[in-house]
């Protein structure tokens, strides 16, 4: 049997191209179009052809040119997910080439092969329009805050008199003649301006010269431009902050066109509005302050958040959490945080793996007491594993998704729990009411979990319910979130896929948090990769997956840099990478330095087949590296993290208060400074050592006095200096006039083992 096929959106990746599809997908009026067929099964049809008319014309056909390489090419630029796809089909790809009509005019086509044909596609020519009259409402808000009110039609008034707000250039509309799809703004902006913030962003920390997308996505390892954490928030150097008030996809060209203009593209709902929030001040870290506030508050983490963590993809059985735990005891390295992700059954992911009990049906939840964990199993007896480490002052994350994995065998507990979901209507929706199946590689075919339905919410999370209170499990891992690829779905609240996939995740993560803090009073936590406008009401968030690489990390501080300008205060990283070669000792320690002055200190190691073990522990990168020096130095800055924890926690509380992150780039009150220095609170500047072979670094304080944190010494800011930047030091320095409150031993020295705690022992006065 023949199978013709095409999708003009194809899987709705967002950036890449299928056989399949139209591209682009939304062309202007009189743009050349390609249509992509696939015919199935390869080699049965010799021709294709597509027929076009325009409104009541008469049907034209069009030859469509087999694509032989077409898979080939493909294969080259694709990313995992998208070469998977491609190469389990087996199928011809073809293309045509046609016209897309003029403005208000519908283009009909369909594509025929041997007796088989596609449906009927239809499409609305669509063009830029200028407006002569920019329909705007300003109003003056709270704490100087001004909203500008894009909106077809209404009066115009004036923008009150602020020298540090750009000046609108124009307005365009993109529309069919009836109704505008998307709109165009176009600001001032001054030569030397510079562009922070949109979220995580991992290729720079002055985005000025680059357009950005706001789209969540999972982008594995290389982000680029793209990220987990879309949040349309920019902050300029010239004193001002905007925030668009939109979850829909939008771009901003950051003077990448023309240097004298930034300029916002983005899409538009049925009213055809696009508010935006502009706040103004002379403190940079005091507008992402007011943005945050005005999006959040930031929730604040416990205290055990601040210490450091642990995690493994290979450590999937409790006598292996319990080795490596054990071991980090004995070589004086005190973990404050243990994350199982292998922890589930993998098909459930809520039941402990190798645990035995009865099915029970679908809208049921389980108690602890309702397995058994037999002794020869992975998981023998996961409550004493968990209550051994809350005795060591060790706290339990396990790791979660957002989806109902597609079959994968009989498996009588989720068969049920599937079959419930699927009559509950607890998931996305397709517009034809079909639930959506997930589309990305990452378990693909699943069902996505709609947390916009407050029954799918209750059912969802009442499953966790017995980790919690049975076990005392502290926080979950909320992975992914990513999963939704699709503008048309349907959500529980009515809202389409084009209004949430951004918000996705922060909605799927908030209401594990609330369900979790619900339960465990404040002592408890989300950890989460992914994230939108809002995300700081659910903290903590780390930066996803990256390569063990001296790039990969310097990529990693301007992520971090870029989500605290964004409104994310509790952030972290998996210090040294996560992914491929273990590093070597010189990057690992570099990373655990930084890592020591970042609001998140964790080390983390990809699944690895069971081969020989890349594990990021300090013990284990000094037997592959061979470098003695690793362990010593490792415990050292775990213990000056603890010496510092009454000022960690202090800090923690001011941005939870204010919004303003832990972690303040230099640059934004600096422009000419590294992008990789930044302040660790209010009164420590950190100068992470970011090349290898480094045995000095260069800092350039700001102007006035300084103390080096660990000899006191005094230095004049205002002036580039090489300072001594040995593998168990890292350049920080305290302002003259600042008290940290720390935590001391008995020898009164940075380095010394103490407890986890907020209470000081003593004040270091500089100046």
């Amino acid at each position: 049997m023949i199978e013709i096929f095409h999708l003009p959106s194809g899987q709705e990746h967002p950036y890449e191209q299928g056989p399949e599809e139209r591209f682009p997908r939304q062309p202007l009026a009189g743009e050349a179009i390609t249509v992509g067929i696939v015919t199935r099964p390869p080699g049965a049809v010799e021709a294709v052809h597509v027929f076009a008319c325009v409104d009541d014309g008469p049907a034209q056909p069009i030859d469509a040119v087999k694509q032989p390489h077409w898979q080939q090419e493909r294969e080259e630029g694709a990313g995992a997910e998208f070469l998977e796809r491609m190469v389990r089909v087996e199928q011809d790809v073809w293309q045509a080439a046609l016209t897309a009509p003029a403005q208000g005019h519908t283009l009909t086509y369909w594509a025929e092969a041997a007796g088989a044909s596609t449906p009927r596609f239809t499409l609305v020519g669509e063009a830029w329009t200028a407006d002569p009259d920019p329909m705007l409402a300003l109003q003056q808000i709270e704490d100087g805050a001004i909203t500008v009110r894009a909106a077809r039609g209404g009066d115009t008034r004036q923008t009150p008199d602020d020298p540090r707000l750009p000046r609108l250039l124009g307005i365009q509309w993109l529309t069919d003649g009836q109704r505008a799809r998307r709109v165009r703004l176009s600001f001032t902006a001054a030569p030397d301006e510079g562009f922070y913030g949109l979220g995580e962003r991992f290729n720079a920390l002055d985005q000025r010269g680059e357009v950005l997308d706001v789209r969540c996505y999972e982008q594995y390892k290389n982000q680029g431009k793209r990220t987990y954490m879309p949040v349309p928030f920019l902050l300029s150097s010239a004193g001002y902050g905007v925030y668009v008030q939109s979850s829909r996809w939008m771009q901003f060209d950051l003077a990448a066109s023309a240097p004298d203009r930034w300029t916002l593209e983005a899409d538009l709902g049925a009213d055809e509005r696009l508010d935006l929030t502009w706040y103004t001040g002379d403190d940079p870290v005091a507008i992402t302050g007011q943005f945050a506030r005005a999006t959040g508050p930031a929730a604040l983490p416990p205290l055990w958040t601040f210490g450091l963590w642990m995690s493994g993809n290979e450590w999937n059985t409790q006598a292996r959490v319990m080795d490596v735990a054990q071991e980090s005891l004995e070589h004086g390295i005190q973990p404050s945080v243990l994350v199982i992700e292998a922890w589930s059954d993998e098909t459930t992911f809520y039941i402990w793996n190798d645990a035995q009990y009865d099915a029970i049906p679908g809208d049921r939840a389980f108690r602890y007491e309702d397995f058994t964990f037999p002794a020869e199993g992975k998981w023998p007896d996961p409550k004493a594993m968990t209550d051994w480490l809350h005795a060591h002052g060790i706290r339990l994350v396990l790791w979660q998704i957002p989806v109902i994995r597609a079959p994968e065998g009989p498996h009588a507990q989720h068969d049920a729990d599937r079959a419930h979901f699927e009559t509950s209507g607890f998931g996305v929706h397709e517009p034809d009411g079909s639930l959506y199946r997930v589309k990305p590689f990452w378990f693909r075919d699943g069902y996505l979990w709609d947390p916009t339905n407050a029954a799918a919410n209750a059912w969802w999370l009442n499953k966790r319910a017995y980790l919690l209170e049975d076990m005392g499990v502290d926080g979950f891992k909320t992975d992914g979130g990513e999963h939704l690829w699709g503008e048309s779905v349907i959500f529980s609240d009515g809202r389409s896929g084009a209004e949430v996939w951004n918000e996705y995740p922060q909605r799927y993560i908030e209401a594990y948090y609330n369900f979790t803090t619900k339960k465990r009073g404040s002592d408890a936590l989300t950890f989460s990769r992914a994230g939108f406008t809002g995300s700081q009401r659910s903290p903590a968030h780390w930066a996803g997956d990256e390569n063990s690489t001296w790039d990969a990390y310097r990529h990693s501080i301007l992520a971090g840099l870029s989500a605290g300008i964004s409104g994310i205060p509790f952030w972290g990283w998996d210090l040294g990478g996560f992914s491929g070669e273990p590093p070597g000792a010189e990057l690992y320690l570099r990373g655990a330095a930084m890592a020591a002055f970042c609001p998140i200190m964790q080390y983390h190691s990809e699944f690895n087949q069971h081969r020989a073990p890349r594990d990021r522990t300090p013990w284990n990168i000094q037997a592959l590296s061979g470098d003695e020096r690793v362990i010593p130095a490792f415990r050292f800055f775990t213990n000056v993290r603890h010496n510092l924890m009454p000022y960690i926690w202090q800090e923690a509380q001011h941005a939870a208060a204010t919004g303003e992150p832990m972690m303040r780039a230099l640059a934004l009150t600096e422009r000419d400074a590294s992008p990789y220095a930044y302040y660790f609170g209010r009164d420590l500047l950190v100068f992470p050592v970011t090349e290898p072979g480094a045995e000095t670094q260069r800092v350039t304080l700001p102007a006035g006095n300084w103390f080096d944190l660990w000899t006191s010494e005094q230095v004049m800011g205002g002036q580039p200096l090489d300072v001594p930047a040995p593998l168990d030091r890292i350049p920080v320095y305290a302002r003259a006039g600042a008290e940290i409150p720390v935590r001391l031993g008995p020898t009164g020295t940075l380095g010394e083992r103490v407890d986890l705690s907020a209470e000081p022992t003593t004040t270091l006065r500089f100046g």
